[in-house]
């Protein structure tokens, strides 16, 4: 082999080493923005904006073309996503208060039917609750110049309409969540950034066939 080809070799081994680094510091980065930006707004109102403002970074990253300026875009975008992310947040917040009321009867119901049907109820609500929340980020993103009714018109359908990405994003939820638990050093590090990453990643290709279908 000659000496050209092999430094040829060692700089595409070394290029690809870099994006791997730069990708991997631009999730971390993220990760450390939403929470940020979710304490920013006492959690309640910082946490729609935040994952607003996270998901479209890792989009962008997703898409080959990360940010040059991951703090100030993050905070632009949270800025001025502010209400608009948390009216449409609001039908999700109810959700949350009513599964946690949910989840507070189950505690204390005796072992029996009732509580089997309590346990199926919470987790069919939670599991549409994670569902509506991994669609919402990126529809939020892609049409900013929709209303909020026509937007939650379609989230709402879209777990049940859309079987197989909603199947997707959950194992890949449950993979990330299984992955946590046994490492869970990741969790400061990516636990937000992974899952907005990867679950927007899916419900971006769902999204992106539709528009081909109605273009």
């Amino acid at each position: 082999m000659s000496a050209g080809t092999h430094d040829l070799e060692v700089g595409g081994w070394a290029g690809r080493v870099m994006v791997f680094l730069r990708v991997g510091t631009q999730i971390v980065a993220v990760n450390v923005l939403v929470l940020l930006g979710t304490l920013a707004g006492a959690v309640v109102l910082g946490a729609y904006p935040a994952l607003a403002a996270g998901g479209s970074l890792l989009a962008r990253l997703a898409a080959g073309a990360p940010s040059e300026h991951l703090w100030r875009e993050f905070w632009s975008a949270y800025r001025t996503g502010f209400r608009r992310l948390n009216v449409l947040g609001a039908p999700l917040t109810v959700g949350i208060v009513l599964l946690a009321l949910d989840a507070s009867v189950l505690a204390a119901a005796s072992p029996g039917p009732t509580k089997a049907a309590l346990t199926v109820g919470v987790v069919a609500l939670t599991v549409y609750l994670v569902l509506a929340l991994a669609i919402l980020v990126p529809v939020a993103r892609r049409y900013d110049d929709v209303s909020a009714a026509r937007t939650w018109r379609f989230v709402a359908v879209s777990p049940l309409l859309s079987p197989v990405t909603s199947l997707a994003v959950l194992v890949v939820l449950v993979v990330l969540a299984v992955t946590f638990s046994y490492v869970p050093v990741l969790i400061p590090l990516v636990g937000l950034s992974l899952p907005l990453l990867a679950s927007g990643w899916l419900v971006d290709q769902r999204l992106t066939t539709l528009d081909a279908r109605t273009a």
